[in-house]
């Protein structure tokens, strides 16, 4: 049986809180606990073929673009999974912000584990279509708040669609290609 603070942890992990009891002790079993020292680079901006995935079980990491540290991610909190899966650069560094132990699970891990239960890749689509949800409701709402929106659509070169839908299509395939 895995570790019981690893699977509280991923019960608790956004990604992988729709999986069953059963699902949920395969996933520690075909990844790897990692250990990281304050200032190691977990993950590479601009990084071509990413590989792997993490989940935080102790410890914090940042998350930084162009060296400004954007966000901090703790425990349950996972990173890395959209570039694995979409095999784009990776957005943003990741780099440990004091002693760190994540589950790193790799492309073939993550594979496999859909491969052997169906049911796992549908818990993380469902997860990844949440999320983009999220975003696209945020994006949304910052573009009904701000009246600098259309300013900002036009420097990117976006052609705005009038349905509030549409503008966030705009926005959100304007930012992937930007991130590319």
């Amino acid at each position: 049986m895995a570790d019981e603070h690893i699977l509280d942890i991923l019960r608790n992990t956004t990604l992988f809180a729709r999986f069953n009891d059963e699902q949920l002790e395969v996933v520690p079993k075909v990844g790897r606990a990692r250990t990281y020292e304050p200032g190691e680079i977990i993950v590479d901006r601009g990084a071509q073929h990413a590989q792997s995935m993490w989940v935080v079980i102790e410890g914090e990491v940042d998350v930084c673009v162009g060296g400004e540290a954007i966000g901090r991610l703790g425990p349950g909190k996972h990173f890395g999974e959209l570039a694995l899966l979409t095999d784009a650069t990776r957005s943003a560094d990741v780099v440990a912000s004091g002693p760190v132990r994540a589950l790193e699970l790799t492309r073939s891990h993550l594979r496999g584990l859909i491969h052997g239960d169906p049911e796992v890749g549908i818990a993380i689509l469902a997860e990844l279509a949440t999320r983009l949800r999220e975003l696209t409701d945020l994006i949304g709402a910052m573009i009904e708040a701000s009246p600098e929106a259309d300013a900002v659509a036009r420097e990117w070169g976006i052609a705005r669609r009038s349905d509030p839908a549409g503008q966030q299509l705009d926005l959100i395939e304007a930012s992937l290609e930007r991130s590319e």
